[in-house]
């Protein structure tokens, strides 16, 4: 029995050295003046409350140069007014560089974005607007690129920020999300005008 265990780890060993072997001769889809936007939902728990959160995303990505990019993403809160102790309101927008390892149409991106976000907790301030906090987001993402101009993408973040209320211990915004997202894609075209082909219709 161990020696077939020992043979199926050995197979699949030699079946990924095999493709990934393959996909390191293809070209990288992602390269300089790829231009991205993508929609999608996140589900987060925060850390250190006992509380899940749902958001609408949205992002736009561009890379400036082989393997470095920059993007913004925008997470929309969705609140559960049935559902006790959540914030009513925490949307935010990031913005950061995005860093990408490419394999063939498969792309792994590390992410560092810091942000703006805007929580509202009704019990803990007698302010009724939401609040601009500073947030930092750390992602680690994948994406496949199919026919050429569409995507689809998911991650995994960490959100580190505090939302200050009027007592002395801040609320922790500490938060782990899971993002799904569909895209469409582009290469930008900056050749200049006198080197561009003449369009024939």
């Amino acid at each position: 029995m161990e020696k077939i265990k020992t043979l199926i780890v050995l197979s699949l060993m030699l079946y990924s050295e095999i493709a990934l072997s393959q996909h390191s001769h293809s070209t990288p889809f992602v390269r300089k003046s790829l231009m991205s936007m993508s929609t999608g939902l996140s589900a987060g728990a925060m850390v250190f409350n006992p509380v899940q959160e749902v958001y609408f995303t949205g992002s736009f990505a561009y890379c400036v140069e082989q393997q470095i990019g920059v993007r913004t993403d925008l997470y929309i809160f969705l609140p559960d007014y049935n559902f006790e102790g959540q914030l009513q309101k925490n949307s935010c927008i990031l913005f950061g560089p995005e860093f990408h390892l490419p394999l063939g149409h498969f792309d792994w991106s590390i992410l560092f974005e810091p942000g703006i976000a805007f929580p509202y907790f009704k019990d803990g301030t007698a302010n009724k607007k939401a609040q601009a906090e500073p947030v930092f987001q750390f992602s680690l993402a994948t994406t496949y690129y199919f026919l050429r101009n569409f995507h689809v993408s998911v991650s995994a973040s960490y959100l580190h920020g505090n939302y200050f209320l009027e007592s002395t211990n801040p609320y922790k915004l500490d938060e782990l999300r899971l993002n799904a997202s569909l895209g469409i894609n582009i290469f930008v075209n900056h050749q200049q005008a006198f080197n561009r082909k003449d369009v024939k219709f």
